[in-house]
């Protein structure tokens, strides 16, 4: 049967979060999204599925419905639209192909509807089997995973899609909403309240007197709702998890989701949590280019869904959006080790590995905080860059994050500025690759030796100021630092990008739990040099605290290099670690 993709026009007027995409995929891209099954992986699949006839014109399942079946093309067609835009019609698929994308494996609410055409037969393969099919049939499994993450990225950029999000762009509840369901794959259309659909919407809706809204079809919309809230409706939470694993991941950063990887492959029950979603912090970056394997980079969403898909297909789960308030510790060697969650319940493993990361210091300026995520911003992805187009910003910070933002930034619009703000000297702390971008870039300004003291505006941000930087300035006042030789300068800008070296959030942790002078946590030799370590029958692994059994990993653990093939490197050297403590137990 002939197949097609059926794209939606860009909406020049009110572009949504997501972008146009062109009129017509090449063949290339048209084989990788759109593969056809050969004889013999149909007949691989056809011993773990049921052969199912639909009439023409039959539902064979519906946009909303939750644990999607794959459903393989025997005879006939089956029509795929999109209910988020009129029904429009996205692809046919032909006798060979397949329904679905990545939510086959994230087991999320399915986006699109799926119609018989024509006298079908279809092969149904149910969600439980999904991953044994992956597994078994590993060529396939390769085929239709790279089919999956291709289809996502095509139907994120084809316009409407998903949930409808409504808000203010420059505020903060929007800017959670946004930034929570793009961390967890969940596709939508955001329309600023604004704009004219923006407001037609909310007519529709009652006229909400709090935003944000957010409507999942014929359903009533949620306002201004939790993020637990949120994610329960859009099938991202399942349930509070209480059993007890093998490994617990605390923390879903290149370090944990590395860990979660080569721990589920290799048969060790795992279960990673995080307080938001995938990615971490570099989550944020858009563009990561000193990766090995990637040669012309990846962006930090693209590094967190390929590695969410990885460690889902060796059957670890996910756990987003959830706290820990607190770790108790095993009351004996190779005990079980106890984490009480924000959601109610507590999750005990035998071993923990703490990937939890680090956050980025808060710009101390003048008038910053009543900004922060509505032009003051701690990441830099399209999420807050779209917000901003053809205005002039400013990218705050020295290393390779605010270097990967400010050519981010540039280049996503040539028509703007971009001031890069550099409290000493531009190189040092960055690649040089970076650098010699930076130096190159038309519409890039540098500013060397300066920080911001103050942010101005009334409901936006409409400037700021900046003065010397001062390295002794934290112990003087800001009318002291402004006295400091040349006057202050003044910058007209809509947003900064902030950058400015990071902290370790263990304020959770047990006191037990050594850290260095700066927060870090201590592991390895340096445990066994604090005094701390409490056994005298073995020294602890490379990865282990102070506590017997648990682990620390990537940037929370002192020592570490601030780089994303660092931290899977010791995501990787955790699971050893776990290994070697499982031996030791047994």
């Amino acid at each position: 049967m002939p197949r097609h993709y059926a794209l939606h026009p860009t909406c020049l007027t009110n572009p949504p979060y997501n972008l146009s995409m062109p009129e017509t995929i090449a063949p290339a891209i048209d084989s990788i999204a759109f593969p056809e099954l050969d004889a013999s992986e149909m007949e691989a699949v056809r011993k773990l599925a049921e052969s199912c006839d639909y009439d023409d014109g039959q539902i064979v399942f519906r946009a909303g419905e939750a644990e999607l079946d794959l459903f393989i093309v025997e005879l006939g067609g089956m029509e795929i639209i999109n209910p988020s835009d009129d029904d429009r019609q996205i692809v046919v698929h032909g006798p060979g192909q397949f329904a679905g994308d990545i939510d086959l494996l994230t087991r999320r609410p399915v986006i699109v509807t799926g119609i018989a055409r024509g006298p079908t037969r279809l092969l149904r393969v149910r969600g439980s089997k999904i991953r044994e099919l992956l597994t078994r049939i590993p060529r396939l499994g390769e085929k239709m995973l790279i089919a999956a993450q291709e289809r996502r990225r095509l139907l994120s950029e084809a316009g409407v899609l998903g949930l409808k999000v409504v808000g203010p762009g420059k505020c903060r509840d929007t800017m959670q909403v946004r930034e929570f369901l793009s961390k967890n794959f969940v596709p939508f259309t955001w329309y600023d309240s604004d704009s004219e659909t923006g407001q037609r919407l909310m007519k529709d809706w009652g006229t909400p007197r709090k935003s944000p809204v957010i409507s999942f079809g014929p359903n009533e919309p949620m306002i201004n709702p939790s993020l637990r809230e949120l994610a329960q409706r859009a099938g991202v939470w399942r349930h509070c998890p209480g059993e007890t694993v093998d490994l617990a991941v605390i923390g879903a950063g290149p370090a944990g989701m590395t860990a979660a990887v080569y721990a589920a492959s290799e048969g060790v029950s795992t279960v990673v949590l995080d307080r938001l979603g995938p990615g971490g912090q570099a989550g944020g970056s858009s563009k990561i280019e000193n990766f090995i394997g990637f040669p012309s980079g990846l962006s930090g969403g693209e590094l967190a869904v390929r590695s969410v898909l990885q460690m889902l297909k060796f059957g670890a789960k996910m756990v987003a959006p959830v706290a820990v308030e607190r770790l108790e510790p095993a009351s004996e060697p190779g005990g079980l080790h106890a984490l009480q969650l924000d959601c109610g319940t507590t999750l005990r493993a035998r071993t923990i590995l703490i990937a939890a990361g680090v956050r980025w210091r808060k710009l101390e300026a003048e008038g910053a905080e009543r900004f922060e995520s509505a032009g003051i911003h701690y990441a830099c992805t399209s999420v807050e860059a779209l917000l901003y187009d053809t205005q002039d910003v400013a990218v705050v910070g020295a290393g390779n994050s605010a270097g990967q933002a400010a050519m981010f930034l540039s280049e996503c619009c040539a028509d703007r500025k971009v001031h890069l703000l550099v409290r000493r000297r531009l190189g040092p702390g960055m690649s040089a690759y970076l650098v010699n971008r930076i130096r190159a870039a038309r519409n890039i300004i540098v500013h060397e030796g300066v920080e911001i003291s103050a942010v101005h505006g009334k409901r936006l941000i409409e400037s700021v100021t900046l003065r010397a930087f001062n390295p002794d300035s934290a112990a003087k006042s800001a009318a002291e630092n402004d006295g400091d030789g040349q006057a202050p300068e003044t910058l007209p800008i809509s947003a900064a990008f902030v950058f400015i070296g990071a902290e370790p959030g263990c304020g959770w942790l047990p006191q037990s739990l050594a850290r260095d002078q700066l927060g870090y946590i201590l592991t390895g030799i340096d445990a066994l040099k604090s005094g701390k370590w409490p056994l005298k029958d073995r020294e602890p692994c490379p990865l282990e605290t102070t506590i017997p059994g648990i682990l620390a990993a990537g940037d929370i653990r002192a020592g570490s290099t601030k780089r994303v093939g660092f931290a899977v490197g010791d995501g990787s050297l955790a699971v050893t670690c776990v290994h070697r403590l499982t031996a030791i137990k047994n």
